[in-house]
């Protein structure tokens, strides 16, 4: 069962973040959130995560990746990120390319925290390789930021963790407020952990987040947020 952090300080001192509630008007206007797992892959059948495993859809998650960017089509969004895992990158590329448009790509959306050790908590997480993104789909891949060009080193899991939380940072420095619709492709570990802290739940990994499948969430007043739907 989800366990709610008993204050915000309480998530602050664990996660080791700094996080700071935004003084809303009465014009506030709730940020929505679209996030949608990878589709199926090899790796996720069989449980031997190879290079070729990892990056190879299923038949089921050729499937899903159809199904999802039909869904996707029906819904308008302002921004699209994405995780720089190629799984991720090609799950929303049939959708970026049958409508013309572009993903950031946010290094803090791979995936982490599937340790069991948790270990102690990160201050720092370092940068590793560049990002390198296919041929075919530069056109509609961009990184906003220079940064943005090198992935994260996550170690650990509280290497992991720290990543998840500069993600959930970053997605409310930017968007908090603005009434815009955005949608998040990414994991199941670091998807479900991001989730979990924008609703102000301890990020424990209690969410089943399934392939092809989107979560709704739509921010409140006070910043956090509410799920609306789940794996549909």
């Amino acid at each position: 069962m989800l366990r709610i952090a008993t204050s915000l300080i309480a998530m602050i001192t664990a996660l080791n973040i700094i996080f700071a509630i935004p003084a809303y008007s009465e014009e506030f206007s709730p940020l929505n959130i679209y996030f949608a797992r990878h589709g199926e892959t090899l790796g996720n059948v069989t449980h031997k995560h190879t290079r070729f495993n990892d990056r190879t859809f299923s038949d089921k998650g050729v499937r899903q990746v159809k199904e999802l960017t039909s869904k996707l089509g029906e819904i308008q969004f302002d921004h699209i990120l994405v995780s720089p895992v190629y799984r991720a990158m090609n799950t929303v590329f049939p959708y970026l390319k049958k409508y013309n448009l572009k993903a950031e790509i946010w290094p803090e959306l791979a995936e982490c925290c599937w340790q069991k050790e948790r270990g102690s908590k990160a201050s720092h997480i370092g940068r590793g390789n560049r990002i390198e993104v296919e041929s075919d789909m530069q056109s509609y891949f961009i990184f906003a930021d220079k940064s943005d060009s090198h992935k994260f080193k996550a170690r650990d899991y509280a290497d992991g963790i720290l990543m998840v939380s500069t993600a959930f940072e970053r997605v409310i420095k930017n968007y908090s407020g603005s009434g815009k619709t955005i949608l998040m492709v990414g994991h199941y570990h670091s998807g479900g952990r991001l989730i979990e802290l924008l609703q102000r739940y301890y990020p424990e990994g209690n969410y089943q987040l399934s392939n092809g499948k989107i979560t709704q969430l739509q921010e409140n007043p006070d910043g956090s947020f509410n799920l609306i739907a789940s794996n549909y």
